[in-house]
């Protein structure tokens, strides 16, 4: 079974290192500055048996980054508020904090209750009672407790084992994530780390990646409750032995992930909720944002709104001055950037490449659906922003910080409701959000309905020119895909033009004169063609127009385009393809000034139609002769 993870809250001096003291017989105040000045400064361990972790948290308000390191991965709290002082400024903003990480549950313990009356008791409970209405500590137990006496420690100590057998198992996403929320060296070992793992497995030999830096490590050992262990789990308070790097290179708030995942990001988007103690807060302020155990300033853009009112909630986007290793469905704490006060928090809908645009419905649809809870829908909308590009499930699961295995399972079931299409073969399974794909078949359409009535005498448009309007970035499977489907019944494709299957070419008499012209004159000249700009003076007609047409008999296959401005009848190339196979089957290789008498011309056109030639594997040149393939 994996550990059971407890956290203290309270005020200052309200006796949370004492209260464990008690519990466990472990005093968490190990730095000399703690000793020194009767405080905890930053967070410490203890252990109650083999698999139940007090993680003991600093309750002065210059220490709330450390505080929030500490309580980021707890399943439930011992939140301390002493008899004689009552509910104080850190006991509510420390309650705060742990409703915005929505801890599971908890118990309020009063402490120092031998230093006060029954009655004095009695209203400091009915007051704590009243102060929790509303939060996840609202009719939970409230213990009086003495740590010097012993007054309601083995009490308390039931109630754990208690809340420990009935704890329900984390959320495992499949992948190794383990936020370091300490780091120190031991001789004989070198670099350590310790957090709680969130999800995964890990063992002895493992490879993972040091997030943010992106450094490959490697497990060496592990321990938990100084117990060496072969493998741990999620839930499991562990101890990494690390091969790879050094302890200058590690610190709290970096990330230990299974390699490929959880690359660190700058945005992220999710429901942010205002605390009705703070004040009204402004559209891009720059804020302190704490997830996991890490802190980064940033600024705070609210996507719908200009403002927002305390206590009110909006979606926003987080835009970060250095990088995190966050994902969806985590939470996050904010505070002002001064003076440094918590006002707020949410949880992580999507983890963003590009800064959002502000009142955009779409994107505001797409995070109302993702808050809703369905952990399938996060696939779903994951491919829906992939926009013009499908993914793989390797691709999808890095985005959603998932397992391939869990992946996949969403995957089908999406594909089973027909809200994802395949893009691709059997080896390159690749999947795109149903609505992008017949939008970009509308799209299509649109296109090409565009281009018939603005040229209403050519054939169709080419496959490049199409793709490039609906996309400059479209993937070439994806366009394949969809011109695919929609040659089934809404396209035609000939001649690598593409046109809808109700057009009809419309010409004019004039129009088709000069094709006609051309066409002839092209015939006439033989392997001698004009070029395009000749023609056009010829015919009199603009030099546009005349490529054009040339384009345009190219793509009727009546004329074949050898090189830029190079053209030349087709019924003429192919006559000369069977005069040339005849002469050099007798001759068995012909030479350039051969050829030139063959076609009666000059190398500076026989030239180009042989090196056409070979291009397309009709024949091959062997030193000075053209030889039949």
């Amino acid at each position: 079974m994996s550990h059971f993870i407890i956290g203290t809250a309270g005020h200052i001096d309200h006796g949370k290192t004492s209260l464990v003291r008690a519990l466990t017989g472990m005093d968490t105040d190990v730095l000399k500055e703690e000793k020194e000045r009767n405080i905890t400064i930053d967070i410490g361990f203890a252990f109650l048996g083999d698999d139940i972790t007090i993680i003991d948290v600093p309750g002065h308000e210059r220490f709330i980054k450390n505080m929030m390191a500490g309580v980021s991965t707890i399943d439930f709290a011992l939140f301390v508020i002493a008899a004689d002082d009552g509910i104080m400024p850190q006991t509510i903003e420390h309650l705060d904090i742990l409703n915005l990480l929505q801890v599971r549950d908890g118990v309020v313990v009063i402490t120092k209750a031998d230093m006060a009356e029954p009655d004095w008791l009695e209203l400091v409970e009915e007051e704590i009672k009243d102060e929790m209405k509303g939060t996840f500590l609202e009719g939970k137990p409230v213990m009086a407790v003495d740590s010097l006496s012993g007054r309601g420690i083995e009490e308390l100590k039931m109630l754990i084992l208690d809340k420990k057998e009935s704890n329900p198992p984390r959320l495992d996403k499949g992948i190794f994530k383990l936020p370091v929320d300490r780091v120190f060296t031991m001789k004989g070992f070198g670099t350590i780390v310790t957090g709680t793992i969130l999800s995964g497995r890990v063992k002895e030999g493992d490879r993972l990646s040091l997030q943010p830096c992106g450094k490959e490590v490697r497990v060496k050992g592990l321990q938990s409750h100084g117990m060496n262990r072969p493998e741990l789990s999620a839930g499991d308070r562990a101890a990494v032995n690390l091969h790879g790097v050094s302890v200058e290179e590690v610190e709290r708030g970096n990330v230990l992930v299974s390699t490929g995942y959880l690359e660190p990001a700058y945005i992220f988007s999710g429901r942010f909720i205002l605390l009705r103690s703070a004040k009204k807060l402004a559209t891009r302020a720059r804020v302190r944002v704490h997830a996991g155990t890490n802190e980064v300033l940033g600024r705070i853009v609210l996507l719908d709104r200009d403002s927002l009112e305390p206590g009110e909630s909006c979606f926003a986007e987080l835009r970060l001055e250095e990088q995190m290793n966050i994902a969806p469905e985590e939470r996050f704490v904010v505070r002002s950037y001064s003076p440094q006060i918590t006002i707020g928090g949410g949880v992580i809908l999507t983890v963003n490449e590009k800064k959002s645009k502000r009142f955009d419905e779409t994107a505001l649809n797409v995070l109302a659906e993702l808050e809703k809870g369905d952990r399938n829908k996060l696939v779903e909308e994951t491919l829906f922003l992939s926009r013009f590009t499908p993914l793989k499930i390797a691709d999808i699961s890095k985005k959603v910080a998932w397992s391939e295995d869990e992946t996949q399972k969403a995957v089908e079931e999406l594909q089973e409701q027909k809200k994802i299409v395949r893009i691709g073969r059997e080896i390159k399974k690749e999947y795109y959000h149903k609505v992008n794909f017949e939008a970009l078949q509308a799209k299509a359409s649109e296109i090409l309905e565009k281009y018939h009535t603005d040229f209403t005498h050519k054939d169709g448009m080419s496959r490049e020119e199409l793709k490039t309007k609906l996309s400059p970035v479209l993937d070439q499977e994806l366009f394949e895909a969809v011109i695919s489907i929609m040659s089934q019944n809404r396209i035609d494709i000939a001649n690598n033009l593409i046109s809808l299957k109700k057009f009809k070419v419309q010409i004019d008499p004039k129009m088709q004169k000069n094709i006609d012209d051309m066409l002839e004159c092209y015939t006439d000249d033989a392997f001698t063609p004009k070029t395009v700009k000749e023609l056009s003076e010829l015919l009199r007609i603009s030099f546009k127009d005349a490529r054009q047409y040339a384009g345009m008999l190219a793509a009727k296959g009546e004329l074949v385009k050898i090189d830029d401005d190079f053209y030349i009848s087709k019924k003429v190339l192919e006559d000369g393809k069977e005069l040339l196979k005849s002469e050099i089957r007798k001759a068995g290789g012909l030479k350039i000034g051969q050829i030139s008498e063959l076609f009666k011309s000059s190398r500076k056109y026989v030239v180009p139609v042989m090196e056409y030639l070979d291009r397309t594997g009709f024949t091959k040149r062997n030193g000075d002769l053209r030889e039949i393939v």
